[in-house]
């Protein structure tokens, strides 16, 4: 049976995408503007498409308890924010002061503040937390985007606290293609493509790998 194939250049792609492929939003565009005033690390924030995308599953789900793995200057955090109904309540966690303080003044500018609530700690200390205080199976969204050496540990935490019909989504699962090159085994590398693994053969959830920017996951758990 003949395979689809798509090739095309990804530079002309994105730009393609950016032009029509979603819709714009001017704070989003000036937050990601300040963010790439910070040099080389403002490849940590989540692609404009990839945002949008998470704003419309937490709109379709008509989430209203999530949480964020990983912060940074707060991108997704507004995207999940929007997405979620007016009683909605985001639990954003980040160890960094310097880039969640230009989150924190983008999330006051968009008027979503109100639904966020920043925990500066160890993403496992609040997820053990979380556990311990009884929350299981009660949150509707996780959105895993942080260090991904423990990207097994967040996924089966969350696994546990996200509700039966909830969405685990993991950025960064394709992870520049390393996963699929068998002569990488950096610690990273070998993290995500053991996440994946376990993704897939989990009877639990039905998960679909999304190839936008550098691979995103979403687990919907049954």
């Amino acid at each position: 049976m003949r395979q689809k194939e798509i090739q095309l250049n990804s530079d002309e792609l994105r730009s393609y995408i950016d032009s029509v492929g979603y819709e714009k939003d001017n704070l989003l565009e000036q937050l990601r503007k300040e963010t790439q005033d910070l040099g080389d690390e403002s490849i940590m924030q989540v692609g404009s498409s990839q945002g949008k995308l998470l704003e419309i599953i937490c709109r379709i789900g008509n989430f209203n308890k999530c949480i964020e793995l990983g912060v940074f200057t707060g991108y997704s955090s507004i995207c999940i924010a929007k997405g979620i109904n007016d009683e909605g309540r985001l639990f954003a966690i980040d160890i960094s002061e310097k880039y969640t303080s230009i989150a924190k003044k983008y999330w006051e500018k968009s008027g979503l503040d109100h639904k966020i609530t920043l925990i500066l700690d160890e993403a496992i200390n609040v997820l053990d937390t979380f556990i311990d205080d009884g929350l299981k199976g009660t949150f509707d969204f996780i959105f895993i985007d942080a260090d991904k050496s423990n990207y097994i540990e967040y996924y089966k935490k969350s696994f546990d606290l996200i509700r039966s019909g909830g969405i685990i989504a993991i950025d960064n699962t394709i992870w520049k293609g390393k996963v699929f090159d068998n002569d990488d085994q950096t610690q990273s590398t070998k993290t995500i493509r053991d996440l994946n693994m376990l993704i897939s053969n989990d009877p639990m959830v039905s998960q679909c790998i999304i190839t936008m920017y550098d691979g995103m996951t979403l687990c919907l758990k049954k």
